[in-house]
């Protein structure tokens, strides 16, 4: 922390507020310069856990676009995987359904601009591509051809058991993600764990991808670094 005459700490607290400021007081032995300390320091963890689910986002989605892609296209049709409502059975795709619908509204500007498929694609959020890994897309998604998209994995042979296990690690880095971008602590998770579902889910993928990502990553030197 910044030598304390440069600022009052007291200030700082009643600026964040006692509750965002709480867990922290209460892993720092009440003890508010620690508190800060571990508060600046869940930041910056915080932030290179986004940049690396960001990473994986970016390349999850384009293999499952690719894969939905080349599926549709085996069948005859010119349309966007997106557009094709049997992908997406049942009352449970209602959500996926608008996701999608929402994506190519903000992808045009509300109709304004036509539709560029990559657009759409990177309009759709973290969310969206957890859910295909649901069983409710197992045999019109999973089967033909997302399961194949981790080479990698433990059980490529096994569809169920990979779908379950690629579905819980996605699960649990969105709710990680969610609290990252509201500013949530995170300082009390399992973060090596997380970091770990991380690599993963890259590796399973991609050896190169799993090379490139852990080399960029910065968090093992946050997890090394964390105040007292």
């Amino acid at each position: 922390m910044p030598a304390s005459s440069t600022f009052n700490c007291e200030v700082i607290l009643h600026r964040l507020g006692p509750d965002r400021l709480a867990s922290y007081l209460d892993d720092s032995d009440n003890d508010l310069e620690r508190a800060l300390d571990l508060y600046a320091w869940n930041a910056q963890i915080a932030a290179a856990f986004l940049e690396d689910l960001g990473r994986l986002e970016v390349v999850l989605r384009n293999r499952f676009d690719e894969a939905l892609t080349a599926l549709i296209a085996s069948r005859g049709s010119l349309q966007p995987w997106y557009d094709h409502h049997s992908l997406f059975p049942g009352k449970h795709s209602r959500n996926a359904l608008r996701d999608i619908r929402k994506a190519k509204q903000r992808a045009t500007d509300h109709g304004k601009r036509a539709i560029i498929h990559s657009e759409v694609i990177s309009e759709l959020n973290f969310g969206f591509w957890r859910f295909l890994c649901s069983p409710r897309y197992h045999t019109t998604m999973w089967v033909p051809v997302l399961a194949a998209q981790f080479p990698n994995s433990p059980s490529p042979g096994h569809a169920a058991q990979l779908r379950e296990d690629v579905q819980y690690r996605m699960k649990t880095l969105h709710f990680l993600r969610n609290r990252v971008a509201h500013h949530k602590p995170i300082h009390r998770r399992a973060l090596a764990d997380d970091a770990a579902m991380i690599f993963e889910l890259a590796q399973w993928m991609c050896l190169d991808t799993h090379a490139w990502m852990t080399g960029l990553s910065r968090i093992p030197v946050l997890l090394a670094s964390r105040p007292a």
